[in-house]
């Protein structure tokens, strides 16, 4: 089961997820980055992956569809605290250093590229 709670000051706002990040619950983390960035129009938005035991295909998805939501929209993007498993997949599919700041374009164009291959 996932878990998000939620922290919010004058222009960041921080999601702490816990728990299996896949499958069907991932849509509750979709909408909360979505109200984040869309609804509370945050500056910056930071996914904190303490609490994530394992990262399923869905998911990284949300990850990089909350990165490209925040991108749209003008806030900057952070992913923190990945280990273990979790930040071994986010490396496995080259996108660890895009999520860690969306203010990166560097790390951004390298994911791309070696995405690519």
């Amino acid at each position: 089961m996932l878990e998000i709670t939620r922290f919010a000051d004058d222009a960041a706002v921080v999601l702490r997820v816990a728990g299996l990040l896949g499958g069907p619950d991932v849509v509750m983390l979709r909408a909360a980055i979505v109200k984040a960035v869309v609804g509370d129009q945050a500056d910056e938005l930071v996914v904190d992956l303490a609490g994530v035991d394992r990262l399923g295909v869905c998911g990284h998805h949300v990850l990089v569809t909350g990165y490209v939501v925040a991108v749209d929209y003008g806030a900057a993007f952070r992913v923190i605290n990945a280990r273990g498993p979790v930040l071994s997949e986010l490396q496995t599919n080259h996108t660890f250093d895009m999520l860690a700041d969306s203010r990166d374009l560097g790390a951004l164009l390298l994911a791309l590229l070696r995405r690519a291959r």
